[in-house]
């Protein structure tokens, strides 16, 4: 019998033990990594690409991406689509800044079969003008709705003035969709889909043949060298308000050009933004919605880019609690950088912190992420047992001196729209 009376016995996490991909490297020079020891059924494959919208025209990197299964000489979009159905498969597109992800999720004695359906499809794309018709028609009217909301302009506003120096900085406009021509999409996909294959992830209990067989699937895409190019990602801090008057909400943006988590201080950074703003749990969030009610949600987070990364503050209040909002923050910063943490607080959040990533941590498909996370980087699994020692070990003194040094006011870019 259970004394519930008596608490567990609690224990300090100092390791993951991770699983790892096999790694095999095509003719190609594209690297396939395959976690096939699992039970499930379904395997997944992703094809991802040097086909972010850093690479050309945003909107010519988002069209071609989904685009690539509007039919090839042979087959119309709907007959691809019913061929995969068929098959009981599915599939996704994702066109980020830096790359382009093509998934597939399938039955395991059916998958290969679906990935070469997926593959020529692909490969033979013949852009059809009604398909591309069609989808810039539909993307202009969604742009033009979400371009009214006070969110998107804060934080369109918010990304250009950070990245004024360098592509990131360069959104999409309205009017680009204009501009589009077949010829733009056939350029992209040579050069950046043919052309631009970096990797294949194969998450599921392929056999040796199927593994073989996808591995020349990928062979049949070329592997460019992907040079990165050196960015100015200097930045000077700005105030921007964009007037709305109809608006009834203010959409609020405070934030800096930051790092990612090559830097040596990110880990220890990322205790001082979940304290800040990272969970539900967070100071803002107790002080500006539980507290003074004047959001539902407000939260902090360090977007990770391949060279660098910025910090973001994000909340929408209404009109009348803008200004009363940013001294919040302000106030809530200043605290964090003139009073130490309590150790009960500080314990929950590194708590908080090692659960999020065991939780991030289960099963085959979510190890093929964290290995996906930091081989990007040029790191290993090695970078997850420095993450846990670093939070295990951050002091109060080290948690006001980082805020100290990397959430100064008057380094702040601070947007509203409302």
């Amino acid at each position: 019998m259970i004394n519930r009376t008596i608490a567990p016995k609690t224990s300090t996490v100092t390791h993951i033990d991770f699983q790892s991909p096999e790694i095999d490297t095509l003719e190609n020079k594209v690297q396939v990594y395959s976690m096939r020891k699992t039970d499930d059924e379904t395997v997944r494959i992703d094809f991802v690409f040097d086909a972010g919208s850093l690479k050309t025209s945003k909107i010519v990197a988002q069209l071609a991406g989904e685009l690539l299964f509007s039919g090839t000489e042979n087959k119309s979009s709907e007959e691809i689509d019913e061929e995969i159905d068929r098959l009981g498969g599915f599939t996704g597109v994702e066109v980020s800044t830096e790359k382009s992800t093509i998934s597939l999720i399938g039955l395991r004695e059916h998958v290969v079969a679906i990935a070469e359906i997926v593959v020529d499809a692909m490969i033979n794309v013949n852009f059809n003008p009604k398909e591309i018709k069609q989808l810039l028609q539909s993307k202009k009217k969604k742009m033009a709705i979400s371009l009214e909301k006070v969110s998107t302009q804060a934080r369109r506003a918010f990304l250009s003035d950070l990245f004024k120096n360098s592509p990131y900085g360069d959104l999409a406009q309205l009017e680009d969709f204009n501009h589009i021509e077949k010829n733009d999409l056939i350029e992209f996909h040579h050069s950046k889909y043919l052309s631009g294959l970096q990797y294949i992830s194969i998450v599921g209990a392929v056999s040796d043949q199927d593994l073989n067989s996808i591995k020349t699937l990928g062979n049949q895409f070329n592997k460019d060298e992907v040079t990165p190019i050196e960015y100015d990602y200097s930045y000077s801090p700005n105030v921007i308000h964009i007037e709305k008057e109809q608006a009834l909400q203010t959409a609020i943006r405070v934030g800096r050009v930051l790092f990612n988590k090559q830097h040596t201080d990110f880990i220890k950074f990322s205790v001082v933004n979940t304290i800040l703003g990272g969970y539900f749990g967070s100071r803002l969030m107790t002080s500006i919605r539980e507290d003074k009610g004047y959001t539902y949600g407000i939260g902090s987070g360090v977007a990770q880019l391949l060279e660098t990364g910025y910090f973001f503050i994000s909340t929408e209040v209404g009109k009348e609690f803008k200004d009363l909002t940013l001294e919040a923050i302000q106030n809530e910063i200043k605290i964090l950088q003139t009073e130490e943490v309590s150790e009960k607080e500080l314990d929950l959040v590194k708590n908080y912190i090692i659960g999020q990533i065991l939780e991030q941590s289960d099963g085959a498909q979510a190890m093929m992420d964290r290995f996906i996370a930091v081989e990007t980087y040029g790191m290993d699994y090695t970078y997850y047992d420095e993450f846990i020692k670093q939070v295990n070990e951050i002091t109060p003194i080290e948690v006001m001196a980082l805020a100290n040094q990397y959430l100064k006011w008057e380094d702040f870019t601070i947007v509203s729209a409302g």
